[in-house]
């Protein structure tokens, strides 16, 4: 039976942590062990932790690592432990008991596959979510009935609020890359991922239910902080693509910069233009790190080409 390590990063998120863990018990896979990593919260998180789920193991680290340093920080301690499965799961969400089971199934039964992701529903209902809804705009109608969809379906990207990835994998591809503090993170992984021959599969029977968002909605100060960080990974997503060339990758950076300019003329947004002027300063003091980046998973996937080729 598969081993899985099921990652839950936190920050101030004791709204949702402790119905997210309690959706958990529920679970009807029956090997999986519970991580949370707790990224300095000065709210009530780690107490609801350590005081009414004392099954789940609580790894406080004291500042706020981001989404991948600190699920990073949870593939270690999986791969240490020899764990066949690695699970991304975001506190703001609850899952239905067939979620790990159907992901897991899914990725066992077919070799191809390097993730699988589930069925996102509304937090209170259930309704396909905005993410759902845009991801996945010819697969509406079969979504909505998981008991006669597919099991599986090939697809470009899932989302990091709840994925499933192969050990072997993360093992080849590389972890979450820290060039990204949040967001794109999941989609760059995927897309490695894909360059190295597998496939990403949508699991329409495995469903969980995200509320989308989380603390980043709390301020005008952190949805401003949420829109800089998506923009700066956003950058670095279309500068680093490893099956393209420098050359083109710094074309389709050019072009996200003049679409970024041009939604600041439109919105005559201020706070928005200085936010792009220092991402902008930011990303080419980073540059050396954004190249190396790019080189290192170009030379991956060529070296697993080469592999394959002599196989």
């Amino acid at each position: 039976m598969a081993r899985v390590m099921v990652i839950i990063v936190n920050y101030n998120g004791e709204r949702w942590l402790g119905q997210c863990l309690s959706s958990l018990r529920k679970t009807n896979f029956p090997d999986f062990r519970v991580m949370v990593i707790d990224n300095g919260s000065t709210d009530r998180s780690a107490e609801i932790v350590a005081g009414d789920f004392r099954e789940v193991e609580l790894l406080a680290v004291g500042c706020n690592l981001g989404f991948c340093g600190a699920n990073n920080l949870g593939i270690a301690r999986a791969l240490t432990e020899g764990c066949d499965y690695v699970a991304l799961l975001n506190p703001d969400t609850r899952v239905e008991p067939g979620w790990l089971s159907e992901l897991i199934g899914v990725l066992e039964s077919e070799a191809a596959y390097g993730i699988a992701g589930a069925v996102q529903l509304r937090y209170d209902d259930d309704q396909l979510n905005s993410w759902t809804v845009r991801a996945f705009p010819a697969l509406q109608e079969e979504l909505r009935h998981p008991e006669t969809a597919r099991r599986s379906i090939a697809v470009e990207w899932v989302e990091g609020s709840c994925l499933v990835i192969r050990r072997s994998v993360l093992e080849e591809v590389g972890w979450l890359d820290p060039l990204y503090f949040a967001f794109y993170e999941e989609i760059d992984l995927c897309r490695r991922v894909r360059a190295h021959g597998y496939l990403v599969a949508l699991a329409p029977r495995s469903r969980i239910h995200h509320h989308r968002g989380g603390v980043w909605e709390a301020t005008p100060e952190t949805s401003r902080e949420r829109d800089r960080r998506c923009d700066r990974s956003q950058f670095i997503f279309a500068l680093t693509d490893p099956q393209r060339s420098v050359m083109t990758n710094l074309t389709a950076g050019l072009r996200t910069v003049v679409t970024k300019l041009s939604d600041v003329i439109r919105t005559r947004s201020a706070n928005r233009l200085v936010d792009l002027v220092w991402i902008i300063i930011d990303l080419g003091l980073s540059g050396r790190a954004i190249h190396r980046k790019w080189a290192t998973d170009r030379e991956r996937v060529r070296h697993r080409r080469r592999i394959g080729d002599w196989e």
